[in-house]
This record gives C-alpha cells, structure tokens and sequence, in this order.
C-alpha cells in the first residue's frame, strides 16, 4: 500500500506491453504510456482531472488496463471509482465518441437507483472482438448495488449484454 498526500492506496497492477511500450495505472488510478528502452513518461491520464474532480473516493485496488485495437484506433480502457475510461493509446486523451465524452458512469444501466452505494471495478476487464466484458465489486450487504456482468460496445459503450449474477424474476438460475 502507499500513502500519497495523506490517502492509502493499494497497487496491484501488471503493466501490458503493446509495441513498444507499457501501459499501466499508477497507485493513484492514473494511467500512464511509457517508454520502454529508457522508461520515460510518454503521457499521463488522471481521472481527477476529469468531470469527476474532486474526487477523494478513488482509493480502490486498481489491476490494470486493458488495450484495443483496431486499424489506427487503438485504445486504452480503464476503471476509477464508478467510471469506466475510453483513452486514445497514443496520446492518453479521451476518446470523446466514447460514452459520455470518453467515459461510462458504471451505476448507468442498472435495473435500479443503486444512490451512493459501493460499486467500483478493480479488475480491467477482458476484451473479445469489439466488446469489453466488465464486472464490478459490489457490497455484500442488503440494498447493494447488483453486481451485473455486462458486456459495452468499445467503440460507443452502449451496454451490448447484460448477465445478472442474481437470477431476475423469470430467468434460469
């Protein structure tokens, strides 16, 4: 764990090398492009900077990014807090065609009003084709937020599918 500017944050990320250089957050959920032959910054992301600033509540385990790429879109995708990020993995912007100008609010979508409850996703999810399939940790106690599996389209992020880990009204399980 660190403590930066009097705040506990836990570091569990593997970088990933695509081409030549690494990808990965940093334990204050910032992600960062570096060099590999010298290990220089190439760019920086941090998602205070963002519409979510001031944000105090990103102190969650982060595990990483996961890359996309298709033809010269290639893209970065993390989590900070209840956001899903879309960033361009060349310079680290926003891709803004992506959800709400480049991120997805992950209470969005829900079958209810989940309010403040505890939703974040620590892992970076998996890619398959054009779908990022993402998964979030939840409370374990009543009214938690449901801890749906959901698949987003990587290039828009409308949710594509939707598995609930708790069987709906109707469905097998």
């Amino acid at each position: 764990a660190w403590r930066i500017n009097g705040l506990t944050y836990d570091h569990q990320a593997t970088p990933i090398v695509v081409n030549a250089g690494p990808y990965t957050t940093t334990p204050a959920l910032a992600v960062v492009a570096l060099r590999a032959e010298k290990g220089t910054l190439i760019w920086r992301f941090d998602p205070r900077t963002t519409h979510d600033a001031p944000r105090t509540d990103l102190t969650h385990v982060n595990r990483g990014v996961v890359y996309w790429a298709d033809g010269g879109d290639r893209r970065v995708f993390f989590t900070a807090g209840r956001r899903l990020y879309a960033l361009n993995a060349k310079n680290g912007l926003l891709v803004e065609s992506f959800g709400d100008s480049g991120s997805i609010d992950l209470a969005a979508g829900l079958s209810r009003d989940i309010g403040d409850a505890y939703l974040v996703a620590t892992s970076p999810g998996a890619i398959y084709r054009d779908l990022l399939r993402q998964g979030p940790r939840v409370g374990e106690e009543d009214g938690s937020a449901p801890g749906d599996v959901r698949a987003y389209d990587v290039r828009t992020g409308a949710i594509r599918w939707s598995f609930h880990t708790i069987p709906r009204p109707g469905e097998v399980g």
